[in-house]
């Protein structure tokens, strides 16, 4: 089990790294340096040249002016992993987090790795570099976190350690309401009941059809913006709104429930799929099956969830993908030319930069290269200097900067062609990483156990 904490060093980056890389918190067979040395002084060096080349400010920035209302600049990012007590050795956790490293941040940026074995739980500290190599600015935020938290999971589970469960988003009961759940008797849990029953029923078409079962049952029933209902035997209780028990409750979650109850996916419809797309259209009917609260006693299933699963199933339909390597291929392929295209932009944006700097300031080049102006000598050579671009791209009369004034607007049109591949691209890119984020969702629950389950149906 391995805990993912972030800090971000606003201030004092030094004191920062001499604090990880202190002789009695670890030694040196622990400090890994990705891109960077391994002592204080060469690391600190090489972070303040990256830092202030692409930022600007001042990387040893001393202490945070509190008074000045704006935040200060992030000068390193400050990552902690911290292992379960007595479950890996100072080895072998500090080889999962040089791979750790490798996997969130790439082979493009400075990260110092250390490993410290001076508490009772070993952990590793990463001194990360708030830019890459390239330029690029590192932002943490929760998204960024979860996902430094998963492949953390990841690498846990490969190398046989636990981690911590994902649970789920939990309601606040009260006590007395918390009682009742825990000896069964909850009115709230026994109108879940009764809803799923009702709505499981031929003659329930509507929502309306619902209240008047409800009301038939024992509940008082007022409808409206929301579908509110209590038992009528209790005098003194306030009505629940449908969706405050649980998910799948909602006003339009009850209706699509009531709309599609009858509408699962066939058998005879999960035989005309082969490979990858057979297991999922099980999967799928599986989850209809739950959703539809078919399953009393399986984990509750929500509408979004069905409606993600129903999405990729397409998606493979649509795209002829039968196995999981496939999936992956399709993915990692959309991931790769969106990439492509960004750095063909990047490429066309510093070309366009160089061309309009000499369309701009061709002319004035020209004049000092052919000494047609009284300048100092001092400020002629300085100024001739600052204008080496011109020089580089050989620019010797009128019709060269006629030529880059032409390659401008070839490279303009160039990059809005690209700009425009790129956006459908990053599109694509996106929502196959949506399909492929609801396979792995998937393949890492129960995914095995209902397509088993499911195939035992089909059998039969």
């Amino acid at each position: 089990m391995a805990v993912i904490k972030h800090i971000a060093v606003h201030c004092s980056p030094k004191r920062f790294l001499q604090y990880i890389l202190k002789d009695n918190k670890t030694n040196t067979e622990l400090v890994t340096g990705l891109n960077c040395s391994e002592d204080v002084n060469s690391a600190y060096e090489e972070m303040k040249f990256l830092f202030e080349y692409f930022d600007n400010t001042r990387f040893s920035k001393k202490s945070l002016d509190k008074n000045s209302g704006t935040k200060e600049t992030i000068r390193l990012h400050h990552y902690i992993q911290s292992f379960k007590p007595n479950e890996v050795t100072p080895e072998k956790a500090h080889e999962i987090g040089v791979a750790w490293a490798r996997k969130v941040f790439g082979e493009e940026h400075q990260v110092l790795v250390t490993t410290h074995v001076d508490r009772q739980h070993i952990h590793n500290h990463f001194a990360v570099a708030a830019y890459d190599l390239k330029g690029k600015r590192w932002h943490d935020n929760k998204t960024i976190l979860k996902q430094c938290r998963d492949i953390s999971d990841k690498l846990m589970k490969e190398h046989g350690l636990s981690i911590i469960p994902k649970t789920k988003r939990t309601k606040n009961y009260t006590y007395t309401e918390w009682l009742e759940r825990q000896n069964g008797t909850s009115w709230k849990d026994k109108l879940c009941d009764d809803i799923d029953k009702i709505v499981m029923r031929e003659d329930v078409k509507t929502i309306k059809d619902l209240a008047t079962e409800l009301a038939r049952n024992g509940y008082q029933v007022r409808m409206g913006k929301y579908l509110s209902v209590k038992p009528a035997y209790l005098k003194n209780a306030k009505a629940v709104r449908t969706f405050r028990p649980g998910d799948g409750y909602a006003l339009e979650e009850l209706q699509y429930r009531i709309e599609y109850k009858n509408s699962k996916i066939s058998f005879d419809r999960i035989l005309s799929y082969n490979g990858i797309q057979r297991e999922y259209a099980l999967y799928f009917h599986g989850l209809q099956m739950r959703y539809h609260r078919e399953y009393p006693f399986a984990r509750k299933v929500t509408i979004g969830e069905v409606q993600r699963t129903s999405d990729l199933l397409c998606f493979l339909s649509e795209n002829s993908i039968h196995s999981k390597e496939e999936l992956e291929n399709t993915v990692n392929n959309a991931a790769d030319k969106a990439d492509e295209l960004k750095e063909r932009l990047n490429e066309l944006n510093v070309k366009m930069q160089d061309m309009e700097y000499i369309v701009k300031h061709g002319d004035r080049f020209l004049e000092l290269s052919h000494k047609c102006v009284k300048t100092p000598l001092v400020k002629f050579w300085r100024e001739l200097h600052e204008m080496k671009l011109c020089i580089d791209n050989h620019i010797k009369n009128r019709l060269d900067i006629e030529k880059a004034a032409a390659e401008l607007e070839r490279i303009r049109a160039e990059t809005a062609k690209i700009e425009e591949e790129y956006k459908r691209a990053m599109k694509k890119k996106k929502e196959l990483t949506a399909h492929y984020k609801t396979a792995l969702n998937a393949f890492e629950t129960d995914y095995d156990r209902i397509v088993k389950e499911q195939q035992s149906l089909l059998e039969k």
